[in-house]
């Protein structure tokens, strides 16, 4: 009852905050709505939307309660610059690190810079990816994803802010047999549970989305749950298993 209370006081906040988009903008950055599943990792596109050349940009990431940024072993946040708009020559500063102790692991702070003066030229596309965990605690429903003190530079040194620009996070059930957590049961969730078994683990892997028969195992039993519901012999050549060896015995020719 206690959580449906919060449920319901979340929903309600939620729906009484502005979501705002980049369409109200001619420069800005933003995120687009995004579908997730519990216990999942996924990747965020960071996209900026610009009518002039910029040279920098920075904002701040802030995640729901209970999601986190992911970090490398050394603790840095795990923030890519994207190949789709500029490159590493051209944005040759860039960096992330979490925001402050209050916040904690649930959000990060990225710059990224040209110290030769490149630029990103006037479009629309991702500039950045943020490596984003949902637990497998976290309760099913719509969230809001917060880009906070924006700030793009142009090539003049003239800077363009955006105090906040909010998207939609819906994070669902996993649906057995989604083992890579793309929403879909295909083909591709029979390789990343073969993958799994075979020791090689792959990094869109939903642990109990694989686990079919939920006995806390991901093993062949769960690869052939997969492979009955798509209607396919999991006897045959799929998802890296090799195939049957032949029943009957081949004579065999002597000359």
């Amino acid at each position: 009852m206690k959580n449906l209370r919060l449920n319901l006081l979340w929903v309600l906040l939620l729906l009484a905050t502005p979501v705002l988009a980049q369409s109200q903008y001619a420069n800005t950055l933003y995120i687009e709505d995004t579908k997730a599943l519990v216990g999942t990792d996924i990747t965020l596109s960071v996209k900026m939307k610009n009518s002039v050349s910029v040279e920098a940009f920075g904002f701040d990431l802030i995640l729901p309660y209970g999601m986190t940024v992911i970090t490398d072993d050394e603790g840095i946040p795990l923030v890519q610059l994207s190949e789709e708009r500029t490159t590493a020559r051209r944005t040759d500063t860039f960096g992330a690190a979490m925001l402050d102790a209050y916040l904690k692991d649930r959000a990060v702070r990225v710059i990224a810079a040209s110290s030769s003066g490149s630029a990103i030229s006037p479009g629309d596309g991702e500039v950045c990816t943020v490596r984003v965990r949902i637990p497998a605690g976290q309760l099913v429903g719509t969230y809001k994803l917060q880009l906070a003190n924006i700030s793009l530079a142009d090539t003049e040194s003239r800077s363009i802010d955006v105090e906040e620009m909010t998207s939609l996070l819906t994070v669902g059930d996993v649906d057995l047999g989604d083992a890579n957590g793309d929403g879909q049961v295909n083909v591709a969730d029979l390789i990343a549970i073969a993958h799994h078994i075979l020791g090689h683990t792959p990094v869109e892997f939903s642990f109990k989305g694989a686990d079919v028969n939920r006995d806390f195992r991901v093993n062949v039993a769960d690869y052939i749950a997969v492979a009955h519901r798509l209607g396919e012999d999991p006897t045959q050549s799929q998802g890296g298993f090799p195939r049957r060896p032949p029943t009957t015995l081949q004579p065999i020719t002597t000359e």
